[in-house]
């Protein structure tokens, strides 16, 4: 009887460790499943601040570009606020290629195509200045993102200054046949770049929107995405 008495008690004893090693080893598991889930989350918030950096940036320096466009020649322009932008680009371009994929991890493929399809990213859009659509990007119209939309406003103000070197030569020989068409033709294109950059800042607040929208599903309760400031703002106003 003591033997039973004995081996019970044992076996108690067993039973109580297991489960107490069971227990720290659940609990374990789920202060790392915790911790590993408020990685993702500020991850994910850091990833969105600095998409909200990067579409600011591409605002103003598209915006400091199109102002420069304004009654200038190619050669006066390209040596001046295209060369300027065109530095830029080449780096932003690089930072928009790489927040693709933390997009496409923390938000899914589709939000990370919406900001740059990076198997399209080297093919360029028509860029033909007699075509009656100069600019259109590679592409299906599905397929058309913010990166793609920016490379459109550089073109088209670089037709402005292209067109404007036609409207100087056409007043330097006092050739007046087609100079009111020039003239037409210079403020359309002109116009169309304004719009195209109105379009490009409304486009990037509904995309943080997204992002916004997106965080709470993965349960941030409270974004911080980084507003574009007053002054900044102020200097890429679009007249």
């Amino acid at each position: 009887m003591a033997d039973l008495t004995w081996s019970q008690t044992l076996s108690v004893s067993f039973f109580t460790a297991a489960l107490t090693i069971a227990g720290t080893a659940y609990l374990q598991i789920d202060q790392n499943d915790r911790a590993e889930k408020v990685r993702f989350l500020d991850g994910a918030q850091t990833t969105a601040q600095e998409t909200s950096r990067l579409l600011d940036n591409g605002y103003l320096a598209l915006a400091k570009l199109v102002k420069g466009m304004d009654k200038k020649g190619w050669g006066e322009f390209s040596n001046g606020s295209w060369n300027e932008y065109m530095e830029f680009h080449r780096g932003w371009r690089q930072q928009l290629i790489a927040e693709h994929f933390k997009l496409s991890r923390y938000f899914g493929k589709d939000m990370a195509n919406d900001l740059v399809h990076i198997d399209e990213i080297d093919i360029h859009p028509v860029d033909n200045l007699s075509s009656p659509n100069p600019c259109d990007p590679a592409g299906n119209e599905s397929d058309f993102d913010i990166e793609k939309l920016a490379t459109q406003i550089e073109c088209y103000a670089r037709f402005v200054t292209l067109k404007q070197d036609i409207l100087n030569e056409e007043i330097k020989n006092k050739k007046t046949d087609d100079l009111f068409d020039v003239m037409d033709s210079i403020m359309k294109t002109k116009n169309s770049t304004w719009e195209l950059l109105r379009h490009y800042d409304k486009s990037s607040v509904s995309y943080l929107r997204r992002l916004d929208a997106r965080l709470t599903e993965l349960g941030v309760s409270k974004v911080t995405v980084i507003p574009r400031s007053a002054e900044k703002k102020q200097d890429g106003k679009t007249p």
